[in-house]
């Protein structure tokens, strides 16, 4: 079966590159492809289900059904990735404005307070 040897690679694909780095355009433009052809695929399996079949049959799927399972999996697994990269992306983005937002503060307070003739921080 043609499948096989198809879904396996299919499946490491997508696993790397959903959970690579987000940052570049050229993984913002991936997927926006990604979502293009899922989009423009479904409308035609939708409209011609028959091509569904025929592309089932030729792949050695029985039913064109068990196709678009396997490719929504695929799809499914992608995008899961993706938002786990994503989430940490922003988590490490939020620590480190926090950390600045910290410092700003601790700055602030340090000079309003005024430092003594000695080098500390005069009490209150």
């Amino acid at each position: 079966m043609i499948i096989k040897w198809l879904l396996v690679p299919a499946i490491i694909a997508a696993v790397y590159l959903s959970l690579r780095a987000r940052a570049s355009l050229r993984g913002q433009a991936r997927r926006k492809i990604v979502a293009i052809l899922t989009v423009v695929l479904g409308a035609v399996s939708v409209i011609f289900p028959s091509t569904l079949q025929v592309l089932a049959e030729a792949v050695g799927v029985t039913r064109g059904t068990d196709l678009l399972l396997y490719v929504l999996a695929l799809v499914i697994i992608y995008l899961v990735g993706s938002a786990s990269v994503r989430f940490r992306e922003q988590e490490a983005r939020l620590v480190l404005l926090a950390r600045a937002q910290a410092l700003a503060e601790a700055e602030v307070r340090y000079r309003t307070q005024g430092v003594g003739s000695s080098g500390t921080v005069a009490a209150a």
